[in-house]
């Protein structure tokens, strides 16, 4: 069985029914009351009669979704990998991938073991084609002991990112998830400074689907641009794509959104002055209904330290971040949300060990010479 932070949340989609677009948020999504479990679970995706119109994606994505959320209300795992493909590939970053259904259920029964109280929901979802975007909310408790670490009892939540690829039948063949597994830890074990747990919010997400414009295929590119500033090492080239009443919320620093160009000043010159020679390289992205999402990887040397995490000297390669964001009226960035699991990076510069790696073992101290031999040395 995998056991690993990424299989516990990897399907958290708490979409819920579909909601009709509604205005741009302002960030981060404000918080909501707990939400509750939805009373009648849904069916996977039924075949189609040969003979009747196939449904079109606007009408399976809505049920696939509504069946996970309601599986994972229920803390039902084998639901919930019943709307996935047999062969699917789940990559969540940091952690081992899981191939096909049985990896997906265990994972996710693993999670519900560990966090038997949890409950989820979205924030916001982007669809574009067979794309889906979604960014969840889960909370709960530390119910059960998990990789050594004894059942805490401690509240637990994160907000995370997935990326879907739905096959045209409804079901989630590719999936990549983000979100800050050491931030999770750190409420498991009560960390001074670990995250604050978010509260599951009850209304409807914002949906917003892509319209299939020329604008949203410029959106993609100019996402990509950002991309193109990060890699001339330098803050002042990022503040000048920001707006001057810019934000920018961040998943792995535990903190507030950060506002105003001033302070993104700031905290772009400690990012480059932990990571001095970063090269940013982009691997998707999308423009959809005004926002720009956006996959990407960094590369560099941790030169600097990054939160409690003192400078390695090591090589940070292809770390994979999730951005969205949306430009001003004159095309600079106003807001942007940033996703990303730190301990990827803390795996590659040796701050934590590899998910099933096993501890180096110690040397064995030399055995003490006899005392009488040490008396004939005097």
């Amino acid at each position: 069985m995998r056991s690993t932070l990424a299989a516990l949340t990897m399907t958290t989609l708490a979409l819920g029914a579909c909601a009709g677009e509604q205005p741009p948020p302002q960030p981060p999504p404000a918080p909501q009351p707990a939400a509750a479990a939805s009373a009648a679970p849904s069916a996977a995706p039924a075949e189609t009669p040969a003979s009747a119109p196939k449904p079109s994606l606007a009408d399976v994505i809505p049920q696939t979704m509504k069946g996970i959320a309601e599986g994972f209300n229920a803390h039902d795992s084998k639901k919930i990998a019943s709307f996935f493909t047999e062969d699917c590939v789940v990559s969540a970053y940091g952690m081992p991938d899981a191939h096909g259904r049985d990896d997906v259920a265990k994972g996710l029964q693993g999670f519900f073991d560990f966090a038997g109280d949890s409950k989820s929901n979205a924030s916001r979802v982007w669809v574009k084609g067979n794309v889906v975007v979604d960014e969840i909310v889960w909370a709960g408790t530390m119910t059960g002991d998990f990789m050594g670490t004894k059942a805490s009892k401690k509240p637990l939540g994160q907000m995370r990112v997935h990326v879907m690829w739905v096959t045209d039948d409804g079901l989630v063949k590719e999936m990549h998830e983000y979100g800050d597994d050491a931030g999770l830890m750190a409420q498991m074990t009560g960390k001074k400074g670990a995250p604050a747990v978010p509260t599951v919010p009850t209304n409807p997400p914002q949906v917003h689907f892509a319209k299939g414009t020329a604008d949203e295929d410029k959106l993609a590119d100019w996402a990509k641009s950002i991309d193109d500033a990060f890699n001339k090492d330098e803050a002042k080239a990022v503040v000048a794509i920001m707006a001057d009443d810019a934000d920018y919320w961040l998943n792995i620093s535990g903190g507030p959104t950060t506002k105003g160009k001033k302070d993104l000043a700031k905290d772009l010159d400690g990012w480059f002055k932990t990571l001095p020679d970063q090269k940013w390289t982009s691997t998707n992205a999308w423009g959809v209904d005004g926002f720009a999402v956006i996959e990407h990887t960094v590369s560099g040397t941790q030169k600097g330290r990054m939160g409690p995490l003192p400078a390695s000297n090591k090589q940070v390669s292809n770390w994979r971040w999730i951005d969205i964001v949306q430009p001003s009226a004159d095309g600079k960035i106003q807001h942007g949300w940033g996703y990303a699991n730190l301990t990827e990076m803390m795996q590659q510069t040796g701050a934590i060990k590899q998910p099933g790696e096993k501890p180096v073992a110690a040397e064995k101290a030399p055995a003490a010479e006899p005392a009488a031999k040490n008396k004939n040395k005097k």
